[in-house]
């Protein structure tokens, strides 16, 4: 296994940590870095707020992660444990940004990604979370007009919902928002789902090589489907699966579909691309800690007889002085239910 010369800096300042585990559980959630400091001070909740940046290895251009510490704990054995927040952790939690939009100030008629820009703008967090790249969804659908109080991070998942592409009409696939550093800020982007069939692996795992362990456990999927078209709608719900799996929902827009029958047809086509594909696999690994969320790998288990291209989900990293573990979170298709962040 290779090693680390990991690094942890608050405020531009390094600090000697002896443990630290980075979370990233994706589909539009903050990413999550707890550490342990070795101190007894009494005075650190005086790092409240304070960014936080961690490097994997000391030569990296690019933090892994880029936050602001959100809570302390005082360990047993004169330790600090410390937990961390990326850029979207300004936008959830119980200190979320909210805005209030009306007739006279409000992100009408912008498409979803000139909203989360504005958004941004509005809640005065420009200088904190960049959106130089946040691109826009595919398609490019214009918002829903919201108004009242608005918490920025719910909005921006609504929006994203109502996106789905239709490149490949046999999978349909939506969009997500990630977060990516340019070396001096947090960047916004926004991203269709990869179509794992079409794109070439960056990744290559087999156990012979790099694989340690490799798990599946069933995801939640959505049983009741509702699709707006154009100037018409159409809800879809499967009663035995809704037995069998629970009821869950899902709301996407697609002014491509004029009729009913076709919001229906098209309802059908996300619940099917769920039920194939409703498991997700935890892959621990020594390789890929760079991967992020969306990228695609190539997996061979001859044991389970699993083999074929996946995408990355999520991780977690535990890493210290020179040592880490890494889980890649992965499945084989995009869900299309939204998960939130818990």
């Amino acid at each position: 296994m290779p090693e680390l010369s990991s690094q942890i800096f608050i405020d531009g300042a390094s600090v000697d940590f002896t443990a630290a585990s980075l979370k990233e559980r994706g589909d539009n959630t903050a990413a999550q870095l707890d550490f342990v400091l070795p101190t007894s001070s009494p005075n650190y909740r005086k790092y409240w707020n304070k960014e936080i940046t961690a490097f994997f290895n000391s030569s990296d251009t690019y933090p892994a992660f880029r936050g602001h510490i959100i809570n302390t704990t005082t360990n047993a054995n004169n330790s600090v444990k410390f937990t961390a927040v990326d850029a979207l952790g300004y936008l959830t939690g119980h200190s979320r940004a909210e805005v209030v939009l009306d007739d006279d100030k409000n992100i009408d008629g912008l498409s979803v990604g000139a909203s989360v820009v504005k958004l941004i703008e509005m809640a005065n967090l420009q200088n904190t979370i960049g959106t130089a790249y946040v691109g826009d969804t595919t398609p490019v659908i214009p918002n829903t007009r919201p108004r009242g109080t608005t918490v920025i991070l719910d909005a921006i998942k609504e929006l994203l919902g109502l996106a789905v592409d239709m490149t490949n009409p046999d999978l349909p696939r939506d969009n997500l928002i990630k977060v990516i550093d340019d070396g001096t800020k947090a960047q916004l982007r926004v991203e269709v789902k990869t179509d794992i069939d079409n794109t070439i692996p960056i990744k290559f795992y087999n156990y012979e090589n790099n694989i340690v362990d490799f798990n599946v456990k069933s995801r939640d999927i959505p049983t009741t489907i509702t699709v707006r078209g154009k100037n018409t709608a159409a809800t879809f719900k499967h009663s035995s699966a809704m037995n069998a799996l629970g009821n869950s929902s899902k709301v996407v827009s697609n002014p491509k579909l004029e009729s009913r029958a076709e919001c229906m047809d098209f309802a059908q086509k996300i619940f099917l691309a769920n039920v194939q594909n409703k498991y997700e696999y935890t892959l621990t690994t020594f390789e890929g800690l760079y991967l992020k969320e969306n990228d695609v790998i190539h997996i061979r288990d001859d044991e389970t007889g699993i083999q074929g291209n996946f995408r990355v989900v999520g991780k977690t990293v535990d890493f210290g002085p020179n040592k880490f573990q890494l889980q890649l979170i992965i499945n084989q298709r995009p869900p299309l239910l939204s998960q939130f962040l818990t």
